[in-house]
């Protein structure tokens, strides 16, 4: 994953060296999310949360092509309970939520298809890599799950200008193809045992992701869909507010159904 954010961070650096007229954008966004997941690898219960721990950073270019980088986190500790007590050696304790992990890294690439004096379609590809660590905890035990993809796939953003300070942007992402990790059937198998062995966090993560396999839209469906307000106070600084909902479903090795939806307030630096 770090070789892969290098590469994109170097490309849109050397791209900067163009002669054509740009906007450069860096955006900070931080807001509260909503959770519904229900992963049938672990449980068939429906977890659920509130999380006012969503946060991300975003660099946009508009030039010859429109490109976009961002990194999102989230983390969210749902309970089917309330905190309940269990005896461990004797001793009493509570037990703690699940922790549910969300990190999302996008590349976004596109041209101008349709543009008039309110309005402005953009469309093209875009690679996504989403990593999901969770722990899954019952008591004195738990059980660590992961999912993972890499994905190619298409984009469209829609924008549409209100006024000279303000606007509303729409963004749909729909990955199409890449690579599936998922938590086995079982949980926690042989292979998993053997790509933990290490006990690094990176090597771990590249073994699991080598365990992955090829999917097309029939056996993994995810998409993103963000909408968001503009208002430009100055020439350099926009405030802002976005709502972004992100959808997806597997049925491999068991079927994964989840629903988040965020509520960010975003501040641009314009250069």
């Amino acid at each position: 994953m770090r070789i892969l954010l290098t590469i994109i961070i170097w490309l849109i650096a050397l791209n900067c060296f163009g002669q054509e007229q740009r906007k450069n954008t860096l955006s900070l966004n931080y807001g509260l999310g909503y959770l519904a997941r229900q992963d049938l690898v672990f449980s068939p219960m429906i977890h659920k949360d509130f999380s006012f721990l969503n946060v991300g950073i975003e660099y946009t270019r508009e030039a010859k092509f429109f490109q976009k980088v961002s990194l999102r986190y989230g983390i969210f500790n749902p309970g089917i309970s309330t905190p309940y007590n269990f005896t461990n050696h004797g001793e009493s304790r509570t037990a703690a939520p699940h922790s549910f992990n969300f990190i999302d890294i996008d590349y976004l690439i596109g041209k101008n298809v349709n543009e008039s004096q309110k309005a402005k379609l953009t469309v093209g590809s875009l690679f996504v890599i989403d990593v999901q660590p969770m722990n899954y905890v019952y008591g004195r035990i738990g059980s660590f799950g992961y999912y993972s993809t890499i994905g190619l796939g298409l984009f469209g953003k829609y924008q549409y200008t209100f006024s000279k300070k303000s606007y509303l942007t729409t963004i749909l992402q729909l990955p199409l193809v890449g690579g599936l990790a998922r938590s086995p059937y079982l949980v926690n198998d042989d292979e998993f045992i053997e790509n933990t062995y290490s006990h690094s966090g990176f090597e771990t993560f590249m073994s699991f992701m080598g365990d992955g396999h090829l999917v097309t839209w029939n056996s993994l469906q995810t998409f993103d869909l963000d909408i968001r307000y503009t208002y430009a106070l100055n020439q350099k600084w926009n405030l802002g507010a976005a709502y972004l909902f992100e959808f997806i479903h597997s049925n491999q090795p068991r079927n994964l159904l989840s629903y988040r939806q965020s509520i960010l307030f975003k501040t641009s630096f314009i250069f």
